[in-house]
């Protein structure tokens, strides 16, 4: 009997017939296994490519299991792990074949002499070894033999005509903002649980260790092996306590388990298992990628990881490692990105520190990295400075790392010097609290700095921190860069701490003391003859007469400011200047003005994924909906302005608090408290492309495009993508008019039509259930319309919220839910079963709140609850409809449409529909 353990505790029990059984649960990889599944439907051999200890050998155990009954001679497992020898290839897959050697005659004719006529799969584990030897025998086998399947599992390809390969990464992880026991939607996580309560049976995820859970998987970037070694610490260490004990790498290299194969043990042992079967030049560029703490390019390897007497060609050391699963290509980036998983990277980072080649190398490393950040600096203030925000954000990591480094080796005028370059960048992205304690750190560590480095560093400290609210810190920051700008002759660097002075003054409540220091930042900028500093200047003052409700004047100093703006082209300064202005236009009673300019800042910020920018731009529309009475839509912007601001970090701006104090009361008054509160809490929880939708919304323009972002990665076979499809619904007296592809129906009008046109007629737009029904009640002509669907109840309490038939309908609709959820899994179709869990959850929900525990009947809590179900069940029951007829349109809207207290259509992209809707009526 032959045990493994780790990521692959299975056991191989009944000879070689048997598939090994597996001692522990398959948790997760639902999607990948249906994935190999039908790769294999389509290709004959598939490879499962990847680092050693993710998981590949117990995937494709689950696999043949799953697949057995489909092969008339079933599934066949081979390990060749603790084989060395590349002659005994065919013997090994001889023996787990029960195919008998003959004398006179080779074992690879032999093997295809007795696999031509079966139908079986047959799997190969753990070749990366034995590459050639395997992909020698495979090749005339699968020739010869048209029924055979073959899975291999290997850290690299066997590179044979018509391999398909399926890398095998490590396990989903939470996201950083992932909170409380919604960790538990994640694999890595609940493979950590699995394993946990095995050796302590009590282990729970809970919300005080949820967030040490999430930080566990991520460390160990969802390995399955390496989350198996921790868990199994779990009856010793608590989860922070574990957590701290994984910022030691090297500690979790040498943690242990009794693996019969030596370099299985730990994760160390796997790690050399793969650097052994390296060239010389391969384990040299290996070892030197690991001074990269993030993702990185190939220039970036020529650059740092080459050395001057090495090959002529990193680029072919690079990819030969790429095929080998010890360097990862990061999806969906251009220029193509690389990393390491963070456990192959400190194996690497180990054997640098050994011979003593790590100082060097990342002196190398800061060099580059400080040179990319004084180029973005040269380029921020330009048309450019969307890419260059993309370049920093993709190499944040690594520039964290050379800040590091500088620091560690008192490099203090380097340090100094790129956390200065840095913070322009950090104010963009809204890393206040991140590119303050940076500049802190650097400036704090010696005071007689460079001073022209200095300056740009204390000006950067001055400006995030009068944005966090910190006037008092950005008083003395930007009055020690006056002082040496002064001293040195820097104007650039006096009109900066001249302007953050002033806009902390304004603050303050000082907006006297503010007009004095700007007009002197205007008068210094004016000699620089720099129209981005005079520009700015003349935007600080505008500001200032918004505050003293001086609107004429705020417009003149925001025209100026607007156009010499413009001649630098830099977006992030034009969105300040567009808002502004809105605000002025708005205190002259121009409201169309002031919509047309918040539109336009909403686009700009949104382009540079600028959150303070975008808070601030939520809450101006907020106000511009208060005036137009859209109460409801005014208090979810609210929210999602307070949602914004609060994950940047920055403060209210002085001069929008009275404003918004009086919008939050007259919003009020009109909703009264508990709508108020209802609509505010619900913008708080939108998501930032929900908040930016329904902000375009408002102001009546079209929502700004995404980002762009590099293709997803298609097949050679793919056709160009093809244009949307033109889709229409209109009413047509008693029926509408659905029009699709060349074809029209028509459909008697139901309510659920008239919600679905007005939904189609906003995409974005989130519309309250209750304003839906009251729509619906007060057009209502020439009697009631027909009902979709069960009879909801009317106003009041007249009655049980679901009557049996609607209980029926509510059960009918879980089991279908079910269903489409398995269909979804097994096609891997992670948009459409995300969106089939989520409606389970609030079918499940509504049935329960409707229900009793005895069975008995709920009546609605509220005329809200009531509009809820009304409005759900008359959207889905239409959405029903119009499947039966168009099942591409039904598809599309079931994917599209969302219902609830608030009810929304949001286009999917990947059904590719373009409605011209119709107002009902």
């Amino acid at each position: 009997m032959r045990r493994w353990v780790g990521a692959s505790k299975m056991v191989s029990a009944g000879g070689p017939r048997e598939l090994p059984a597996p001692l522990t649960t398959f948790v997760g990889r639902r999607r990948e296994a249906a994935g190999v599944c039908a790769r294999l439907e389509r290709n004959r051999l598939v490879t499962l490519t990847g680092a050693g200890g993710a998981g590949k050998s117990r995937l494709a155990v689950e696999v043949a299991t799953s697949l057995t009954s489909r092969y008339r001679d079933g599934a066949r497992f081979v390990e060749l792990a603790g084989l060395s020898e590349p002659l005994l290839v065919a013997h090994a897959v001889a023996a787990g074949l029960e195919v008998q050697e003959q004398a006179g005659r080779t074992l690879p004719d032999v093997l295809v002499e007795r696999l031509r006529d079966k139908v079986m799969l047959l799997v190969l584990d753990c070749c990366e070894h034995l590459v050639e030897a395997v992909a020698q025998l495979v090749l005339p086998l699968l020739s010869a033999c048209r029924n055979l399947r073959v899975m291999a599992t290997s850290r690299e390809r066997l590179g044979i005509p018509g391999e398909a390969l399926w890398p095998v990464t490590g396990l989903a992880t939470p996201p950083a903002q992932a909170a409380g026991t919604d960790v538990l939607e994640y694999d890595a996580v609940r493979l950590f649980v699995d394993r946990a309560t095995a050796v302590e049976p009590g282990f729970t995820v809970t919300e005080a260790n949820a967030a040490a859970v999430a930080e566990i998987c991520r460390k160990l970037d969802g390995l399955p092996l390496a989350i198996e070694l921790a868990a199994a610490r779990t009856n010793a260490l608590d989860a922070e306590q574990l957590s701290s004990w994984l910022d030691d790498r090297f500690r979790l290299l040498a943690w242990e388990t009794r693996a019969p194969l030596r370099r299985h043990r730990t994760l160390d042992s796997v790690v050399e298992w793969s650097y052994a079967l390296l060239s010389e030049p391969e384990r040299k560029l290996f070892e030197r990628l690991s001074v990269f703490a993030g993702a990185f390019t190939l220039d970036a390897v020529e650059a740092v990881a080459t050395e001057e007497a090495g090959p002529a060609c990193p680029g072919d050391l690079l990819l030969r490692l790429v095929d080998k699963s010890l360097v990862t290509v990061v999806p969906r980036h251009s220029p193509t990105r690389y990393r390491l998983l963070k456990t192959l990277r400190a194996y690497g980072l180990a054997r640098l520190r050994r011979r003593g080649e790590l100082g060097p190398l990342s002196a190398q490393h800061a060099a580059y990295f400080h040179d990319l950040a004084e180029q973005a600096w040269e380029r921020f203030r330009s048309p450019h400075q969307a890419m260059w925000v993309d370049r920093l954000k993709a190499e944040h990591d690594d520039l964290r790392a050379a800040l590091e480094w500088l620091l560690a080796s008192h490099d203090v005028d380097g340090a100094v010097r790129l956390a200065g370059a840095l913070a322009s960048f950090w104010d963009l992205q809204g890393r206040y609290a991140e590119g303050r304690v940076w500049l802190e750190r650097a400036l704090g560590a010696d005071r007689n700095a460079a001073a022209k480095g200095r300056v740009r560093a204390l000006n950067g400290l001055g400006l995030l921190a009068v944005i966090q609210g910190d006037p008092e810190r950005a008083w003395l920051s930007c009055s020690e860069a006056e002082r040496l700008s002064r001293r040195d002759g820097d104007l650039p660097g006096l009109v900066c701490s001249l302007q953050y002075l002033g806009f902390g003054a304004l603050l303050l409540g000082n907006p006297d003391a503010a007009v004095e220091t700007l007009g002197e930042s205007l008068t210094a900028a004016l000699k620089t003859d720099d129209p981005w500093l005079v520009g700015w200047s003349y935007l600080f003052l505008a500001m200032v007469e918004v505050t003293r409700n001086d609107f004429t004047q705020a417009e003149h100093h925001g025209r100026t400011a607007f156009r010499l703006l413009c001649e630098s082209g830099e977006p992030k300064s034009i969105a300040w200047a567009e808002l502004t202005l809105a605000t002025a236009s708005w205190g002259l009673g121009d409201v169309r003005d002031a919509r047309a300019r918040t539109g336009e800042a909403l686009r700009l910020f949104h382009r540079l994924d600028a959150p303070w920018g975008l808070a601030e731009v939520f809450q101006v529309t907020a106000m511009l909906a208060v005036s137009h009475q859209h109460y409801e839509q005014a208090a979810a912007l609210f929210g999602a302005s307070d949602t914004a601001r609060k994950k940047s970090g920055a403060a209210l701006l002085s001069f929008l608090k009275g404003w918004r104090a009086a919008g939050i009361a007259k919003a009020r008054g009109e909703l009264g408290d508990g709508r108020f509160e209802e609509a505010r809490d619900h913008g708080r929880q939108w998501p930032p492309a929900t908040a930016v939708l329904a902000t375009a919304a408002e102001l009546g323009t079209d929502p700004p495009l995404a980002s762009p972002a590099p293709a997803e990665p298609r097949g050679t076979d793919d056709a160009p993508a093809a244009p949307p499809h033109q889709a229409s619904l209109h009413r047509r007296g008693d029926y509408w008019a659905l029009a699709h592809d060349g074809r029209t129906v028509h459909l008697k009008h139901t309510v659920g039509l008239g919600y679905l046109a007005r939904l189609l007629a906003a995409p974005g737009r989130e519309f309250p259930a209750r304003e839906l029904a009251a729509a619906d009640r007060g057009t209502a002509r020439g009697g009631p319309a027909a009902p979709d669907g069960p009879v909801s109840p009317g106003a009041g309490d007249a009655g049980p919220v679901l009557d049996a038939r609607a209980k029926d309908a509510y059960r009918r609709r879980l089991r279908e839910l079910a269903e489409e959820l398995d269909e979804a899994e097994r096609f891997h179709d992670t948009g459409r079963a995300e969106r089939a869990r989520v409606e389970l959850d609030a079918v499940t929900e509504q049935l329960a709140g409707a229900v009793g525990l005895g069975g008995r009947d709920r009546r609605a809590a509220s005329d809200s609850e009531r509009a809820r179900l009304s409005v759900t069940k008359a959207l889905k029951a239409a959405v029903k409809r119009i499947s039966v007829h168009d099942p591409v349109l039904g598809q599309h809207l079931e994917r599209s449409v969302r219902t609830g207290a608030y009810c929304s259509y949001a286009p999917d992209p990947a059904t590719r529909i373009g409605w011209d809707g119709g107002a009902p009526g």
